[in-house]
């Protein structure tokens, strides 16, 4: 299943019928036009996502899954505030239940979503113990180019209908073995990464509260200094604009859905924008062009809802959304 997605919200709302509650914020600014596949089986859903502005995604992890991710692209991913590296995998950490990932434009990830339960059999059956303390302690993990190159096309494989459900989970149980190992990374948030990622979960959570630096020191409990510095070494950007990003990514949302239009008692682009604090109509209208180029009018003209065009069926409908959430 093939879906092209333009907007950020319309990632998030796919990727939350697949059991995760996922917040996504577009960062760079252009038209974006991604693309979602889906595919793989009941066992083993497996998905990917190609991404041509940066995006930032939050939120929690579907319980009683390993997300294995890895990326094909020269465009490096930061997960949990730490770049990652070229032939790596990523996701792993079996007692982390939420997620902060920064995806780079061009950037092109591949997930295998792995059940914990059948993982950790394997990992008993074939004496693997030193694995299930891995995953216990880290999230990321170094491969060999052999290794990595292996497991990727194993997870497109199985994305394309194939049955690689087996092959990958005996890949990756290798891969992660303490003779193949190149290096891992907890991936326990630093100082900087945890305020960030507090930094854009209050952005996700108040949609209509005035942005003030202020009020975020007292909120978060940083200064005004520390926040400012680890947002420009984290999204090169202050922590103003980068709110008022998240803030522009929930006006998209609702100008192309009408459901949140009849949620929130707005329906005009004017309505709409004042709901979401911005009150100057000529400033909202340039900052939302310049982020998303097109214009907010366009965007509520346009009848994609969410933000998704689905080849045949509605993501609601889909089989193999139903699929991937048993």
């Amino acid at each position: 299943m093939k879906l092209d997605f333009n907007s950020a919200r319309g990632l998030s709302a796919t990727l939350r019928t697949l059991g995760f509650e996922m917040d996504v914020a577009q960062l760079s600014q252009g038209a974006l036009n991604g693309v979602f596949r889906l595919g793989g089986s009941r066992q083993l859903p497996v998905f990917s996502i190609q991404t041509n502005q940066d995006l930032v995604l939050h939120g929690n992890r579907r319980p009683g899954v390993l997300p294995i991710s890895l990326n094909t692209s020269d465009q490096n991913p930061v997960v949990r505030g730490e770049e990652t590296q070229q032939g790596s995998l990523h996701g792993f950490h079996a007692s982390l239940s939420d997620t902060f990932v920064q995806l780079p434009a061009g950037a092109h990830i591949q997930v295998a979503l792995v059940s914990q339960t059948r993982f950790e059999q394997l990992a008993c059956s074939t004496g693997e113990h030193q694995v299930l303390d891995l995953i216990q302690g880290s999230n990321s993990a170094n491969l060999s180019p052999q290794r990595f190159a292996q497991i990727s096309a194993l997870i497109q494989a199985q994305l394309m209908g194939a049955d690689q459900e087996d092959l990958i989970q005996a890949a990756t149980l290798e891969a992660l073995s303490p003779q193949e190992l190149r290096g891992t990374t907890s991936g326990e948030l630093g100082v900087g990464s945890a305020l960030m990622k507090d930094l854009v979960s209050w952005g996700f959570e108040n949609t209509r509260q005035a942005i003030r630096l202020d009020d975020l020191s007292a909120t978060i409990f940083a200064s005004r200094s520390s926040i400012v510095q680890h947002c420009r070494q984290t999204f090169g950007t202050g922590p103003m604009t980068l709110l008022k990003q998240i803030r522009l990514a929930q006006v998209q949302h609702a100008l192309g859905s009408s459901k949140v239009q009849q949620a929130i008692g707005c329906r005009t682009v004017q309505e709409i924008a004042s709901h979401y604090g911005f009150p100057s109509r000529n400033h909202f209208a340039r900052d939302y062009r310049n982020q998303f180029g097109e214009s907010p009018s366009a965007t509520l003209q346009r009848e994609s809802d969410p933000g998704m065009r689905l080849q045949s069926v509605s993501v609601a409908q889909s089989p193999q959304i139903a699929m991937a959430r048993r």
